[in-house]
């Protein structure tokens, strides 16, 4: 396993020294033009060449189709560099001036790389066979590398394509291809991957916010670190509290005072500071918020508050992680489109689409995380134009319009063929009518940086007024906080009066969408419902005034710099880069706002999914809060070890300082106490295969698996495979996960996340039902006919799958009379234990 470790390696290296010239070009006014991101925009670029021509059936879904993509790129590449006037002599001379920005890089990354495969190896738990999304991961791996085109087929629905963001599983497909490596091992290679590639980008994107603040780059690289360290590694607080608790010191009454689910109940006080299985206090800081219906009482569909250190050592392939060093990656354009405004550089057509193009890939790999991406692209370009031209001119407007307008059209343009078959479960925006989180909770999960946010937003503005010779009016900042207080709660009424007009609306009309939140009215009008949702928020008010107040200080402080940067707005368009304001602390500023307001944003809002409440909105929002917060905290403690001093004197400032870093250390307690419960100590036996523990666990079905894998004819379409169906987080649905084959029906309420209709699901159910139940009746075999089924299974999940079904009342049989039906229709081509392997003929009568 070392040697895939090793070209692995070298193989992500080439593909960012084959990117590097794309990167030197798109972030031209970056100090490090974005060297830190060549690996992420290597597998980027080439993964999109290579999906695109499979898409447009220009190439194949096969190693020559990938090299070709390549190609393409080297070919890019080299007319950047040796076209005249190209950039071969910039880069030359721009590696002899940055050799430690390079070395801490190359660094960085094999670091993080061979240390967390190392942790890969030794975690227990890779592939869990119940629970997890690990299944349906490694399913979309294998459907992706089964496929001859693309859209690929869907393991878990035959006939049907993937119908979900999978460009992070064509990322991973792609590497599988290029290195060899098996199915399995890739899984575990691939989460190591992410965290370097999700450090890396962390600490390319802080770095050049302080070399952009700081000319002479001083403290650049540390900072840098610090951001890599705040993004992939820091937890939130509650592993430090499960520490306090288990070694005795944290009362039980103060624990259970936090409200967070299931702590201290599961937990243990054993004396150590070992808080046990990672699968229970682990889990436990994955779920830190405790929502409540309106009458007070706990819900089960508790929101997820995942963040990048806990995925990790988890080893969720999904999309949220697949898609965190892009998120970064779009951070990074959005500061290069903040120097080209500061500098009155309009972005040519080209680069406009490439931002367009680049960001446009999140709503490929994690739809989610494409708006706030697109925002935060838009804010930066109006911010910058406002400190050149003057506070929204109307060429700051026109030329704010103009790019979101070719980002938007250029991102849609891109992926059209991923959208002609996508469908959603998403059915619009709801407000959020119960109790609002507490603050408890919410400083458990991001208290690391709101502790630091709350000194370094108010030390800058200060700084800021005393150089400009201007008075650090409270007054003004009050004023601020008042005025979005009021217009938020203002906007929260209007809109509940809104929704519950609509709700009456719906009422008379039927009531589809009442039915809906039913369980959230609890039998109340909607004006009631609306009534006690403000109330509650009246009630509890923490959250709104802790977050409404940080965003006052980041905007008071923003807007003033605009106001006295368009005072020195002159009209010498070559204004260099010491003559602009400062950069780094302005788009600081901005990744904060994005951070608070999303966290905002869930206190009020949720987007209407299968789920019902707002369990997936606050995942997905505080996921990528955690990365803008990470940022600009990690540049907030470089700002304010720097200049904090200055502004408050020594003694205030240690103290602050002391507050951070007590912080941050509280945080550090869960990657510590995580690695170590994670892999049980180093205990077990090293491997990278993420599927040895199922093989070892159920050899008979991977026995069948193997069986399957050796008999498929190479470039021949899949076989279409019929094994036991399950509703989601089970064992159902293992043999086609793990051979790529699509099976009739495989994890159906999932299915169901994917395409916002039960109806074929229901359908192929009843179908299923029929051919295990009554094998030998015509419909089962119209069943067979109409699927194209070439395999039926019949291993443990069927076997438990069967006896359920003979169980029914309304749909008696008798299981061992099922299975010898079965047995004698079709031919057994496959046998071990109680496994076995049911060939159909290629027409059946």
């Amino acid at each position: 396993m070392i040697s895939q470790v090793i070209l692995w390696w070298v193989v992500t290296g080439i593909l960012g020294w084959l990117a590097w010239p794309v990167g030197f070009w798109l972030f031209q006014r970056l100090p490090g033009r974005g060297y830190a991101f060549n690996r992420i925009l290597g597998l980027f670029v080439s993964s999109y060449l290579f999906w695109a021509g499979g898409s447009l059936h220009v190439i194949q879904n096969d190693a020559g189709g990938i090299l070709l993509a390549l190609l393409v790129l080297a070919g890019v590449s080299a007319w950047l560099v040796f076209r005249p006037g190209g950039y071969g002599r910039e880069m030359s001379s721009w590696i002899h001036q940055h050799p430690r920005l390079i070395l801490t890089s190359e660094l960085l990354f094999a670091c993080c790389f061979i240390g967390w495969s190392i942790l890969r190896a030794f975690a227990v738990g890779k592939i869990m066979p119940v629970g997890g999304e690990k299944f349906m991961e490694i399913a979309f791996l294998n459907g992706i590398l089964n496929s001859q085109a693309f859209p690929p087929l869907d393991p878990w629905l035959s006939g049907y394509a993937i119908s979900y963001y999978y460009f992070g599983y064509i990322m991973m497909a792609l590497l599988t291809r290029l290195t060899g490596a098996l199915p399995a091992v890739a899984f575990d290679l691939y989460d190591a991957l992410l965290f370097a590639l999700g450090a890396c980008g962390a600490f390319g994107l802080v770095y050049e916010l302080v070399s952009s603040s700081d000319r002479h780059e001083k403290g650049a690289l540390p900072a840098a670190l610090t951001g890599a360290i705040f993004t992939v590694l820091l937890g939130n607080w509650q592993g430090f509290l499960e520490i306090l608790y288990t070694r005795g010191w944290l009362p039980f009454s103060l624990a259970a005072w936090t409200g967070v689910p299931n702590f201290p109940g599961a937990a243990q006080v054993t004396g150590t500071f070992n808080p046990g299985s990672f699968w229970g206090w682990g889990w436990r800081a994955s779920r830190v918020l405790s929502d409540s219906t309106l009458s007070g009482q706990s819900i089960d569909l508790n929101p997820i508050t995942e963040f990048p250190a806990f995925s990790f050592l988890l080893g969720d392939n999904h999309p949220h992680v697949l898609a965190l060093p892009y998120i970064l990656l779009g951070a990074a354009i959005a500061f290069q489109v903040l120097w080209m405004a500061l500098l009155r550089e309009e972005p040519h057509l080209w680069r406009s689409m490439a931002f367009g193009w680049i960001a446009g890939g999140l709503l490929f790999l994690n739809t989610w995380d494409y708006p706030i991406t697109i925002a935060l692209i838009l804010g930066a370009w109006l911010a910058g134009s406002t400190l050149s031209t003057g506070l929204l001119s109307n060429p700051t407007l026109r030329s704010t319009l103009r790019l979101g307008l070719t980002c938007l059209a250029s991102g849609i343009l891109f992926y059209l063929p991923f959208f002609s078959g996508f469908s959603s479960q998403a059915g619009g925006i709801l407000p959020h009518l119960l109790p609002p989180t507490r603050l408890i909770q919410y400083l458990i999960m991001f208290g690391p940086f709101i502790l630091v946010l709350s000194g370094f937003l108010p030390t800058s503005w200060a700084q800021e007024c005393f150089r400009s010779g201007r008075r650090v009016a409270l007054r003004r900042w009050l004023r601020w906080w008042s005025r979005l207080v009021i217009a938020l709660l203002f906007l929260f009424l209007v809109l509940l009066a809104l929704a519950a007009l609509i709700l009456w609306l719906d009422a008379v009309r039927g009531g589809n969408l009442t039915a809906t939140l039913l369980p959230i009215l609890e039998g109340r009008t909607p004006g009631e419902a609306a009534f006690l949702a403000f109330a509650y928020r009246l009630r509890r008010p923490g959250v709104f005034l802790l977050l409404t107040g940080l965003l006052s200080l980041a905007g008071v402080s923003l807007w003033e710099a605009l106001e006295h940067g368009k005072e020195g707005a002159t009209d010498d368009i070559s204004r260099t880069y010491a003559q602009a304001p400062d950069p780094g602390l302005i788009f600081s500023r901005l990744l904060a706002i994005g951070g608070l307001v999303l966290t905002l944003v869930v206190e009020f809002f949720y987007l209407r999914d299968g789920f019902g409440v707002r369990m997936n909105t606050v995942f997905k929002f505080y996921f990528q809060a955690w990365l803008l917060m990470a940022a600009a905290s990690a540049y907030g403690v470089w700002w304010f070890f720097r200049y904090g001093q200055q502004v408050w004197g020594g003694f205030p400032a240690l103290i602050l300082k002391a507050g951070m870093l007590t912080g941050i250390l509280a945080g550090m307690a869960f990657p510590v106490a995580g690695i170590i419960s994670r892999t049980e100590g180093f205990s077990a036996i090293p491997s990278l295969d993420a599927a040895s523990e199922l093989h070892r666990d159920h050899p008979e079905d991977w026995a069948a698996i193997d069986w399957l894998l050796t008999r498929r004819a190479e470039g021949a379409t899949p076989p279409v495979l019929l094994e036991a169906p399950g509703k989601s987080y089970t064992y159902a649905g293992r043999i086609s996960a793990f051979t790529g084959f699509p099976a009739v029906l495989g994890w159906s309420l999932h299915e169901m996340q994917w395409r916002g209709t039960y109806t074929e699901q229901s359908r192929r159910e009843a179908g299923i039902a029929q051919v295990f139940s009554a094998p030998s009746s015509p419909a089962a075999r119209e069943w067979l006919k109409t699927w194209q089924v070439e395999y039926i299974i019949l291993g443990e999940a069927e076997h438990t799958y069967i006896h359920e079904l003979c169980s029914r009342v309304e749909q008696p049989c008798n299981p061992v009379q099922v299975e010898e039906e079965l047995a004698h229709l079709y031919q057994p081509v496959f046998h071990q234990g109680q496994t076995t392997i049911l060939r159909l003929p290629s027409s059946l009568p």
